[in-house]
């Protein structure tokens, strides 16, 4: 195994496949390597993700527990492309951590993003001047080529709302954001009327959670939630901090995470009272 492995979230799902199969039939590690004539260890490295997963090697353990057809060919389609790079494999952690590349590589493969974002505008949402100007805000201040990669790898992401098979997205944004003058009134007027625009798209959905509605839930907390067309793959919760993201996949996390949602969504206003205040906030006077 190359020491710079990295597994990406697509490779780890097909471990966790192969794990999956194994336990079904109750077998131990031990008994299942016996069976595939492995040792113990390759066995231990394939269901942790700890190397390459060859689409040989999913075929070799579907024979061995008797994997229906289907479901053994699904999980090699899936192993064959795995590994391929993706975009984001372009950009270093300067310009996009870990945890962000394994969220971009997820976002690749969903089809719906709930996201709940209090104070800033969704990064699917933004313009480049606005990522711009959230990077320069960083601390420790990053150099102006960090600044700028940041905000390509922010653009780059953009590609998965629009062209064939759109990633949907369904966004409550807090009007507090919105009226957060990031970079100035005029990166700001530009943001929000591209948001406008968006919004305006059959894929994408715009709430505005406006002031003076007092607590709500998910209040002090901003979340993203992606679902796959797929039916073997659960929703998956991402939560993101100052340094890092965790991710969160256990059903009753996903439950909670899914409530929370729809209660913020309910609190929010409706897609056209939302693009009409934030028409009200574009024409209000600059400060």
């Amino acid at each position: 195994m190359a020491e710079d492995f990295r597994p990406g979230v697509r490779v780890r799902r097909v471990a966790r496949e192969l794990r999956r199969w194994r336990e079904q039939l109750n077998l131990t590690a031990t008994e299942a390597a016996k069976l595939a004539r492995w040792s113990p260890s390759k066995l231990s490295k394939v269901e942790n993700a700890q190397q390459p997963i060859p689409g040989v090697d999913v075929l070799a353990l579907a024979i061995v527990y008797e994997v229906d057809e289907a479901e053994r060919d699904r999980l090699f389609r899936a192993a064959l492309t795995a590994s391929d790079p993706g975009w984001w494999q372009d950009y270093d952690e300067d310009a996009l951590v870990s945890a962000a590349q394994d969220f971009v590589e997820l976002e690749s493969e969903a089809t719906l993003l709930r996201t709940f974002k209090p104070d800033l505008v969704p990064g699917l949402l933004q313009t480049e001047r606005y990522a711009m100007e959230l990077a320069r805000a960083s601390l420790p201040r990053p150099s102006e080529e960090t600044v700028r990669h940041r905000a390509e790898a922010r653009t780059a992401r953009q590609a998965r709302i629009s062209g064939e098979n759109p990633l949907h997205v369904d966004a409550v944004i807090g009007e507090a954001a919105l009226r957060q003058l990031v970079g100035g009134p005029t990166v700001m007027r530009a943001q929000l009327e591209t948001l406008l625009e968006r919004a305006a798209w059959p894929t994408i959905t715009v709430r505005v959670l406006p002031l003076g509605i007092g607590a709500y839930p998910a209040m002090g907390s901003s979340f993203e939630m992606l679902s796959f067309a797929e039916e073997h793959y659960a929703d998956v919760v991402y939560v993101e901090n100052l340094l890092n993201g965790t991710y969160l996949e256990q059903p009753d996390e996903v439950e909670a995470y899914t409530q929370h949602f729809e209660g913020v969504r309910d609190c929010a206003l409706g897609p056209e009272a939302s693009a009409g205040r934030i028409r009200e906030i574009i024409t209000e006077p600059a400060p």
